[in-house]
C-alpha cells in the first residue's frame, strides 16, 4: 500500500543504510552507553549524553554502511548476502549515494558539535579509520580488529566527555569492547566464509577456519574479565562476580549452539549480541 505513495527509491535509501537491520548502529551505540553507564555521574546529569549517543550512532552507522558499499561494490555484487544492496545492484547511482552520505556526515556533525572542543577532536578522529575499514579485507585477515578499534571508539569519547581525557579505566573499557567487536564480527563473517575465500576477501573467519569457536570463546572471555575486574574495583561487590560468571556459562551455551557453517546460524548467534550489550549495560548500570 505504501508503495503507491511513497517513491520506490525511498526504501532502496533505506536499503542502503540498513535500516531494517538496526543491529549494526545498536552494536555502535553500546559501547557509548557503557561508558555513561560506568561513570559516577547522576542517571540525570548523563540523559541528555545517552540521547546524543543515540541518535549519533544511528548516523554516523548509516553513513558507514555508505562509506562501505561504495567501496565495496564490486565485492559485493559477487556476495550472495550482499549482491542485492542497492549500490551492488544499481538500484541507486553513486552520485545519490555520496550526496545522500554527505548528508549524513552533516547531521552526525551538528550532533558532534554538542559536545566539548576535545571530544569533537577525538570523534573526528575515528573518521579515517571508518573509511580505512572496508579496505582492510583486502590486505589483513584482521578487518575484525579495525571494526573493533572504531566501533569501541565511543568508550574514548565518553571519556574526554566526562573527564578531559581517557581514564585508565576507559582504556580497559576500550578494549574490553574490541574483544567483544572480534567475537562477534567473527561470527559474522562466517556467514560469507565460503564466499570470501572465492573472492580472496580475508577476514578471521576465513584465517580460523574450523579454530573459530575456540578464538571466539577465547574474546567473550577477555571481554567480560576485564569488565568484571572494573565492575569489582567500582564496587567490591561480590555479587558482581557471580553475575559475570552466569553470563559466561550462557555465552559458552550459546557458542556450543552456533554452527559456524551455517548461514542462518551465524546470523542468529550474532545477532544475540544486541541482547548481551543490554545486559552488560545494566550489569555496569548497577554494579
Amino acid at each position: 500500500m505504501l508503495d503507491k505513495f511513497i517513491p520506490k527509491n525511498f526504501f532502496y535509501f533505506l536499503d542502503l543504510i540498513r535500516f531494517n537491520n538496526p543491529i549494526g548502529f545498536l552494536l555502535l551505540m553500546w559501547p557509548c552507553w557503557f561508558g555513561l553507564a560506568y561513570s559516577n555521574k547522576s542517571y540525570n546529569d548523563l540523559f541528555y549524553l545517552y540521547i546524543l549517543f543515540f541518535f549519533g550512532s544511528f548516523l554516523m552507522r548509516s553513513a558507514g554502511c555508505i562509506i562501505n558499499d561504495l567501496i565495496d561494490i564490486k565485492i559485493d555484487s559477487k556476495i550472495m548476502r550482499t549482491y542485492r544492496r542497492p549500490l551492488a545492484s544499481k538500484k541507486i547511482n553513486i552520485l545519490n549515494a555520496i550526496i545522500f552520505l554527505f548528508v549524513l556526515l552533516l547531521l552526525s556533525f551538528a550532533i558532534l558539535i554538542q559536545f566539548s572542543i576535545l571530544t569533537i577532536i577525538i570523534g573526528l578522529l575515528s573518521v579515517p579509520i571508518i573509511i580505512l575499514y572496508p579496505l582492510m579485507k583486502r590486505v589483513t585477515y584482521w578487518p575484525q580488529l579495525v571494526l573493533g578499534i572504531v566501533f569501541s571508539w565511543g568508550v574514548l569519547i565518553t571519556s574526554f566527555e566526562l573527564y578531559g581525557g581517557i581514564k585508565l579505566d576507559y582504556f580497559l573499557l576500550y578494549l574490553a569492547c574490541i574483544f567483544w567487536t572480534l567475537s562477534y564480527d567473527t561470527i559474522y563473517a562466517y556467514q560469507d566464509r565460503n564466499d570470501d575465500i572465492s573472492n580472496n576477501v580475508k577476514s578471521t573467519a576465513v584465517l580460523l577456519g574450523e579454530k573459530g569457536k575456540l578464538f571466539v570463546r577465547f574474546s567473550y572471555f577477555c571481554m567480560l574479565s576485564i569488565i568484571s575486574y572494573l565492575s569489582w574495583k567500582s564496587s567490591e561487590n561480590l555479587a558482581s562476580l557471580g553475575v559475570i560468571i552466569v553470563i559466561l556459562i550462557g555465552i559458552n551455551i550459546i557458542i556450543n549452539k552456533w554452527q559456524p557453517h551455517s548461514t542462518e546460524s551465524s546470523n542468529y548467534y550474532f545477532r544475540q549480541n544486541n541482547l548481551l550489550g543490554g545486559v552488560i549495560f545494566l550489569y555496569l548500570l548497577f554494579f
